[in-house]
């Protein structure tokens, strides 16, 4: 690979940590803006503020780590029942609509990566479309392009790959999002245990906390605790490779456990 395009890549990669980082403090906090803005966007107590649109586009890196991240910029909202807020929301618009899938991006092999993005960009699409969301974007957001292909169930997948393919999901595990992906995972919650077993025997803790995040997902809708989730987070918490998305990963899945703890769905 010729250095100027390990150069850009290492810069969209950081780039991707700096945002998740930024969601990761709102989460810690009082459910301000996650997507990069200017201080005072947010307010202490998660109402949704009066921000006037951000005067300048953001910078392609950061826009493009948005889109990486997609539904997760709403994480600090959804899991305290807010509305996406003002920024965020036109950040994520904006972000699809600077870097858009291809056209058969949703088509083929149902867990490669292409296909688990396109159902993070329908999830995203489908929060920027909550009724009441404060975004008043400058051009229409991009159109749901063709609905992505869904996972065959574990038994014809096999489950070892089936929670692997999840594990690419784990974006939709979110309090507002639902569909045949969320069904998959109530339904086949046992199978989401044995994967995240799986990957903690075989030290990925990168897949395991993004099962873990489905399993808390699954528990927080009512199904069975097949797998004690919070032991799984605490050991990718002192094990994992001190990422901000793996951490981003397991501080959402916390907050799912909370959901239950405190008796609300998913």
């Amino acid at each position: 690979m010729p250095f100027a395009d390990t150069s850009l890549r290492d810069e969209y990669a950081a780039a991707v940590e700096r945002v998740a980082g930024r969601v990761l403090d709102a989460l810690r906090g009082a459910a301000g803006p996650a997507a990069p803005g200017r201080p005072g966007d947010g307010t202490p107590d998660g109402t949704l503020p009066a921000v006037p649109p951000l005067e300048e586009p953001l910078p392609r890196p950061e826009l493009a780590a948005v889109r990486v991240l997609g539904p997760d910029v709403f994480a600090p909202r959804l899991l305290h029942g807010l509305a996406p807020d003002r920024p965020t929301a036109l950040a994520a618009a904006l972000a699809l609509e600077t870097f858009p899938a291809p056209a058969d991006a949703a088509t083929g092999d149902p867990s490669d990566g292409a296909v688990a993005a396109s159902w993070r960009d329908r999830a995203t699409l489908d929060l920027l479309a909550l009724d009441g969301h404060p975004v008043s974007a400058p051009r229409p957001a991009p159109r749901p392009g063709p609905r992505p292909a869904l996972l065959p169930e574990p038994a014809r997948l096999g489950w070892p790959r089936w929670t692997v393919a999840m594990a690419q999901l784990s974006p939709l595990a979110l309090p507002g999002l639902g569909g045949p992906v969320h069904d998959l995972a109530h339904r086949h919650s046992l199978a989401l245990a044995r994967g995240a077993a799986r990957s903690m025997m075989r030290r990925d803790l990168r897949t395991a906390a993004r099962i873990a995040r489905w399993l808390a997902w699954t528990v927080a809708s009512g199904a069975p605790e097949h797998l004690e989730v919070a032991p799984v987070l605490d050991r990718v918490r002192a094990a994992g490779d001190g990422s901000a998305r793996i951490a981003l990963e397991v501080a959402i899945a916390e907050g799912l456990l909370a959901l239950r703890l405190n008796g609300a769905a998913a």
